[in-house]
């Protein structure tokens, strides 16, 4: 068993990306829109960039997301 997890590679364990500026550890094979469920985010108010591109909501779902992608959130709330 000891010699199972020392041929492990790299792809098998969850992927590392940045969110907001903050490494994330994700597992394999997520979309972006498990993702943001996952983290609470209120979908309808959210603008999604990954790696330097704005994504349209309904790419979302179609979108697995790759070891080091860099994710920049922004959510927009109403006030007065």
């Amino acid at each position: 068993m000891a010699g199972a997890y020392k041929n492990r590679r790299k792809e098998d364990g969850p992927l590392q990306i940045v969110v907001n500026g903050q490494a994330q550890e994700i597992p394999l094979e997520s979309t972006l829109f498990q993702l943001l469920q996952d983290n609470g985010v209120s979908l309808d108010a959210a603008v999604v960039e990954l790696n330097g591109k704005i994504l349209k909501q309904e790419q979302w779902q179609s979108t697995v997301l790759q070891p080091d992608d860099r994710l920049e959130i922004l959510v927009f709330m109403g006030g007065g």
